[in-house]
């Protein structure tokens, strides 16, 4: 008498095989869905941080001025009193330090708070100044040590005028326009607000 060889049970563990690794399959994409996406242009903290750190100081605004110091001592002709009239041209540059922002980000927004603007360089262009008036004393004249304290003299005026005339507040107003090209297109569609920090 043959054998009759039941195949039943080996279709029905192929079934039961399928059907698990169906299960698990949907398990997956069910986990995969509930896991917090990785994405590459993922906007953080240290992204946006990233992306400007390599400007050390962001210098937007410059001011030129043009005018002049007197310069005038002692009482006696020819013997104490001496003096000159310089004209001289002094340049600045306002600014940011970039390492002072502050970034903060959230599911809908990146807040950028800029530092406020200083000056970030002085000086008196040497090849400017010239001397009128000249005077000279006997007892009474130091021409190196003159020129430097008028040209520091000169330098600390110039600065009370560039202040005066604006040139932190237009450094502040430039930076924000600077700061929201750099970022432009780079923060993954969330909103930029760019503000300067107030006084203490």
């Amino acid at each position: 008498m043959k054998k009759i060889k039941r195949s039943g049970g080996g279709i029905l563990n192929r079934a039961l095989t399928l059907i698990a690794l169906v299960a698990v399959l949907a398990a997956g994409v069910v986990i995969g869905q509930h896991l917090p996406k990785q994405s590459k242009d993922q906007v953080t903290v240290a992204t946006v941080s990233a992306k400007l750190e390599d400007i050390a100081e962001l210098s937007t605004e410059k001011y030129t001025y043009t005018g002049l110091y007197k310069v005038s001592q002692g009482q006696i002709p020819f013997i104490t009193k001496k003096g000159f009239t310089m004209v001289y041209t002094a340049n600045f540059k306002a600014g940011i330090k970039v390492k002072q922002m502050k970034i903060k980000v959230s599911d809908q927004q990146v807040t950028v708070t800029l530092p406020k603007a200083v000056i970030l360089s002085k000086a008196i262009d040497a090849s400017s100044i010239k001397f009128y008036d000249q005077s000279y004393a006997l007892f009474n004249w130091n021409k190196k040590e003159d020129v430097t304290d008028a040209e520091a003299a000169a330098l600390k005026k110039a600065t009370k005028l560039a202040r005066q005339a604006g040139i932190t507040k237009q450094a502040n107003q430039n930076a924000k326009k600077v700061v929201k090209q750099l970022l432009k297109g780079q923060l993954d569609g969330k909103k930029l607000v760019i503000q300067t920090a107030s006084s203490k």
